[in-house]
């Protein structure tokens, strides 16, 4: 087993295509960060214009609260926060990971350790932990890159508790470790970088989608949202705030355990060629 860490982590580094994902978020982070920026700025001239028209018009300013809501408030926490929870992340770990492991499939060379005698099981968790790092890598870059750019004109003061922020972080750290886990099973289902890509990214948003239109007819359908994981990041504050930061553990735990399993399954049973 470590010989096949080992031998990964070496195959990780001399792909480019994680380093291009990781230069491509660390740059995105700075661009969201400085629309956010954006935004305070105009708040205090346009948008409070836009308050006036409403309330002038009797209009609800609902819809507009709303929309303001995800914009993060001028303290660092609530722009880590924010960045956590948005889907730029999503869509760049699942190009990396699955671009880096369909390339084993369609080179051929997954089957050279089997055939050297290492287990599939074996394998499988391999290329899991090199996922989980190639997730991670990304997430840490826009997320970073974001927040150092946020240090330079979001001045309020963290109240959030020290207690909420460690548990906050934990949390998405399982989410992440779940998406990794998500990722690789896509990868052990369609095989290719693109299908597995496209499946890892166009699925959660389709299937919120879904639910969206069902809740036109079902009140109670929106909540189920929330167990999708991509959008289970969006939720982790609302859940630690509220005291319900269980549901977002076990929702990520469900996932990473499940898809775990269930590539384990499949991969198992497919043939190598």
């Amino acid at each position: 087993m470590k010989g096949l860490i080992i031998a990964d982590l070496k195959r990780l580094l001399r792909n480019r295509s994680t380093l291009v994902c990781m230069i491509i978020a660390a740059l995105l982070g700075v661009a969201v960060a400085l629309l956010y920026r954006y935004f305070w700025i105009e708040r205090g001239n346009n948008i409070a214009i836009s308050y006036q028209l409403m309330e002038l018009y009797g209009l609800d300013t609902e819809v507009l609260d709303e929309a303001f809501s995800i914009v993060p408030k001028l303290d660092i926490w609530s722009f880590i926060n924010a960045f956590f929870t948005d889907e730029f992340k999503w869509i760049l770990s699942a190009i990396c990971v699955c671009s880096l492991m369909t390339s084993e499939f369609s080179s051929g060379t997954i089957k050279n350790p089997v055939s050297r005698g290492f287990s599939r099981t074996a394998l499988y968790f391999s290329k899991l932990i090199i996922a989980l790092i190639q997730v991670f890598a990304v997430t840490a870059s826009y997320v970073g890159a974001g927040a150092i750019t946020a240090l330079f004109f979001a001045k309020d003061a963290v109240t959030a508790a020290p207690a909420e922020i460690a548990l906050s972080l934990g949390t998405y750290c399982l989410l992440l470790a779940a998406a990794a886990a998500f990722f690789e099973l896509m990868c052990m289902i369609f095989r290719r970088s693109g299908m597995s890509a496209a499946a890892a990214i166009a699925a959660p948003f389709l299937l919120v989608s879904l639910l969206g239109i069902l809740s036109m007819a079902t009140p109670d359908i929106p909540s189920l949202s929330r167990f999708v994981l991509m959008e289970t990041f969006a939720t982790v504050p609302q859940y630690i705030k509220s005291g319900e930061g269980w549901v977002a553990l076990v929702t990520g735990g469900a996932y990473l355990v499940l898809s775990s399993v269930i590539g384990l399954v499949i991969f198992k049973r497919s043939d190598l060629k």
